[in-house]
């Protein structure tokens, strides 16, 4: 079942919304019912209005993040933000620190845009006082503008705090990587969010009005951070292996009129999530397991042909497998082929990446590992 609904598509990004989406304008509306239909009415359009602006933030990161070349596939609003999936990481402490900070300064913008267009509308004195009078007396225009301003004022503080995975814990990491180590400068990025997380839980326990959310915003933030170094330490383990060392020419391979029953029962036999097909020994495609699985099904006399996936990211044996797990990202299949002079040796699946970070936990301890020395080249 799908758990989002597409809206709109801006430069090449969809927006989505989540299934949970409709808790924002319940919730939006339901403080504001004590003034009647059009107190609710003006509570869920100023959530969703709100919303365009969590919108416009996240373009923000996604477009900075377009311009360096790093695909940006979708946003998601749910009722705790916007999640803008990109399909690779930044590149240098520069490109993580300006991605970061456009989605903060896109709320800044906007929030100095709103007092300039509010001052001319009803002027700031009555903006002012307004503020003192939100959801005391029945909405008017004023009340518009405080929402929307203090809105984009507080996404904008509320994002530039020091604790990842937010974008003032990615600012804080990009500003220490020219100084420190990546992963080094994740784990320290990752404590002070910690900190800020069993921060935003004391919080939570002394003051009786704190809002429920912050217990919940803790533990995103506490787990969130503790993902960001098994992520720094899984791009330093895989930028020390070349794919060459990992590859395996023995893995099953289907031809175009491989049937879908032989290929079944490959699969049967086989744990690897994507095949190789081959015409006269050249690579074609790849075939995904699922795709074959779900073919079969419905068509059990067919040929894996049907279902061929024909653009396969290519690497090199010489390559590392971050910057093969890079490809495989970027692309519309989880598998890259190592081909060099036009020779195809196989293809490196997360199969392999998962393999070659278990390898590297037993491995961690030994010299000749965290040197960069991989174990078989020690050998020769």
């Amino acid at each position: 079942m799908k758990q989002s609904l597409r809206i709109a598509t801006i430069a090449g990004i969809r927006i989505n919304l989540h299934f949970t989406f409709v808790l924002v304008v319940v919730l939006g509306a339901w403080p504001w019912l004590v003034f009647g239909a059009s107190g609710a009415l003006f509570g869920a359009g100023m959530s969703l209005a709100v919303f365009a602006c969590i919108v416009l933030h996240e373009l923000g990161h996604s477009l900075v993040a377009k311009a360096y070349g790093i695909p940006v596939t979708d946003i998601t609003l749910t009722p705790i933000g916007g999640v803008a999936v990109l399909k690779d990481r930044a590149k240098t402490p520069t490109q993580e620190l300006l991605i970061a900070l456009a989605g903060p300064a896109v709320n800044v913008v906007l929030a100095a845009i709103l007092t300039l267009v509010a001052r001319e509308v009803d002027g700031l004195p009555q903006v002012m006082e307004a503020s003192t009078t939100l959801m005391r007396e029945p909405p008017r225009s004023e009340h518009i503008w405080v929402m929307l301003i203090s809105s984009n004022v507080m996404l904008a503080l509320f994002n530039m705090l020091p604790a990842l995975p937010m974008d003032g814990g990615r600012v804080l990491r990009a500003l220490l990587s020219y100084f420190l180590q990546p992963e080094r400068a994740t784990r320290v990025a990752a404590w002070v969010a910690r900190v800020v997380a069993i921060g935003f839980l004391a919080l939570w326990l002394v003051m009786p009005n704190a809002s429920p959310m912050l217990p919940f915003i803790a533990m995103v933030v506490f787990f969130g951070a503790g993902a960001e170094v098994r992520e720094a330490k899984l791009v330093r383990v895989l930028s020390l292996i070349r794919c060459g060392e990992v590859v395996t020419p023995y893995a099953p391979r289907f031809r175009l009129d491989t049937t879908f029953g032989e290929a079944v029962q490959t699969l049967m036999v086989s744990p690897l999530p994507v095949f190789a097909v081959e015409r006269n020994g050249a690579l074609v495609g790849v075939v995904r397991r699922q795709d074959v699985l779900e073919a079969a099904r419905a068509d059990g006399w067919g040929y894996v042909s049907s279902v061929l996936v024909r653009e396969v990211p290519v690497v090199d044996p010489l390559e590392t497998l971050d910057e093969v797990r890079s490809k495989m990202m970027r692309g519309s299949v989880r598998a890259a082929a190592v081909i060099r002079d036009g020779h195809f040796y196989g293809l490196i699946t997360e199969l392999e990446l998962v393999q070659a970070m278990d390898v590297a936990d037993r491995l961690r301890s030994t010299s000749t590992f965290e040197s960069g020395t991989s174990p078989s080249r020690s050998r020769r």
